[in-house]
């Protein structure tokens, strides 16, 4: 799940899904009685280059944001721009510097701290970046993208407690917003606690209609969670909608859903048609090879489970291949 930058002229906006850390991980973060934030104004330069910037001419934006700060050096929300602008080019190391110069202008710019967070927490910075995730949602409570950044940086560290606590903060600020609950739900799988994973999966069915990336984490988390025969349709809608040739992932995502329902002819269709679209793929070969063993077709699924063991000799799947194997020679 990709984190999210606050920007100056949009409060948060949430990405598409996708796959931190505290500085006192088993502290909550205490916001103060009357949170003081600054949200900078901006000068009509600084205005033109965020509309530049958000219609996507990076290059033209550069250079708005470069001449504001020339005539201002301690214009924050400019300078805040110019993170972003060298975000957007790749250029991490001066994108942290201009949200440092931000944050050190403005002490009391939240969002000036969410994007150094991300950023840092991105480089592997893990305890600074939770510092400045901290210190933003202290600043404003409101300011949901700082709380989602933060709940994945605490997830990181495995500090699942503090993790849930602003998932949960996230969702009741987003309540129709699928990502956070997403997120909170794999968290929940991987602390084994499938019926509350569950829940949130089941609540967002509805909002992920249309969206295949989030149909498929959707369908994913419910067979996880021991609902296969829920994860179908979820998938099968998914299908449906997408664009030929459909991701590789839906259809293999799909297939297991299949092959955990018991419906192995389906399955074998599915994951027969994904190898297809990306035959070097060492885990799909791994699951073609598992189907067809289950089937009974015991020469190709050897055949299959080779060649994932020989694509990454050395990977996780290699390793499960070759057990297997030895399972099928016994």
């Amino acid at each position: 799940m990709k984190p999210l930058r606050a920007l100056p002229f949009v409060a948060a906006i949430f990405g598409a899904i996708c796959p931190g850390c505290g500085s006192s991980p088993s502290a909550p973060v205490e916001a103060p009685a009357q949170p003081i934030v600054s949200r900078p104004s901006a000068s009509p330069e600084v205005l033109r280059g965020e509309r530049l910037l958000a219609e996507g001419k990076v290059a033209e934006a550069k250079g708005v944001f470069e001449k504001a700060l020339a005539a201002d050096p301690d214009d924050a929300r400019a300078w805040l721009d110019w993170g972003l602008v060298h975000e957007e080019t790749g250029d991490w190391a001066p994108a942290e510097k201009a949200y440092r110069r931000a944050a050190s202008i403005d002490p009391q710019f939240a969002e000036a701290f969410n994007n150094l967070g991300v950023l840092l927490r991105e480089a592997g910075k893990l305890a600074e970046a939770a510092v400045a995730l901290e210190r933003a949602v202290a600043l404003d409570p409101l300011l949901t993208a700082a709380r989602f950044n933060l709940a994945l940086s605490y997830e990181e560290i495995g500090n699942l407690a503090d993790a849930e606590r602003e998932y949960l903060a996230t969702i009741e600020q987003l309540p129709d917003d699928p990502i956070p609950r997403i997120n909170f739900a794999m968290m929940l799988l991987d602390a084994s606690r499938p019926d509350e994973a569950a829940a949130q999966l089941r609540a967002v069915r509805s909002m992920v209609r249309g969206d295949v990336l989030l149909s498929i984490a959707v369908g994913e988390g419910l067979r996880r969670a021991g609902l296969p025969a829920e994860a179908l349709p979820v998938l099968q809608t998914a299908l449906r909608q997408a664009p030929e040739p459909p991701p590789t992932e839906l259809l293999a995502e799909l297939a297991l859903a299949q092959y955990a329902t018991g419906d192995l002819d389906a399955a074998e269709a599915t994951m027969r048609r994904a190898v297809g679209q990306s035959d070097r793929d060492p885990a799909l070969q791994y699951a073609y090879g598992s189907i067809l063993a289950r089937q009974g077709q015991l020469g190709k699924a050897r055949a299959h489970l080779m060649r994932a063991a020989k694509l990454d000799p050395d990977g996780p799947y290699a390793e499960r291949a070759r057990a297997r194997l030895e399972a099928l020679s016994n």
